[in-house]
């Protein structure tokens, strides 16, 4: 017993500092914003900072849309989907978007069909057409776009096989 309580108090002492430059600093206090290690610099002192007081001080955050006016614009979605007898699906989805700007009118357009039937591995043949265009006047920047895609499925919901045609 007595081996054990001289080992424990030997290890107490071992922990201690042996001198007092060793301890540790008392934490430091911020005499300006009367902030320490504890505490966050009160908020005001990051209003003097930053020049919040300023009449023209505008935040980062507000600053992406100060000098932006609300552009009108034109949205348009139509969807037509069918089911026929002999269990195939077809989708289509036109999608229409106009916006004005300085120059002009800018117009985005993309027109989506899509057609599943059954195959004769029991799964699914997908078979899915994109168009896109964008007409920008008096820019570079106009292009269309002709995707097709054939995706091939078994039974269970593998792929097969999956082919991408672009223009």
């Amino acid at each position: 017993m007595y081996r054990i309580l001289s080992g424990a108090a030997a290890l107490l002492v071992g922990a201690l500092p042996a001198r007092a430059d060793q301890r540790q600093p008392a934490p430091s206090t911020d005499v300006k914003g009367a902030a320490d290690d504890r505490r966050s610099a009160s908020p005001d002192e990051h209003a003097k900072a930053q020049g919040h007081w300023d009449p023209d001080h505008v935040e980062k955050s507000e600053r992406k849309t100060a000098g932006r006016r609300a552009t009108p614009s034109r949205s348009e979605l139509r969807r037509k989907s069918e089911t026929r007898a002999d269990g195939t699906t077809r989708t289509e989805e036109e999608r229409s978007e106009m916006k004005e700007t300085a120059r002009g009118g800018v117009k985005d357009e993309s027109k989506l069909v899509s057609e599943t039937r059954r195959n004769a591995q029991g799964g699914t043949t997908t078979t899915r057409e994109v168009a896109r265009s964008h007409d920008e006047p008096g820019s570079d920047k106009d292009r269309k776009s002709k995707t097709q895609e054939t995706i091939v499925r078994d039974a269970r919901g593998k792929i097969v096989s999956d082919e991408k045609k672009s223009e």
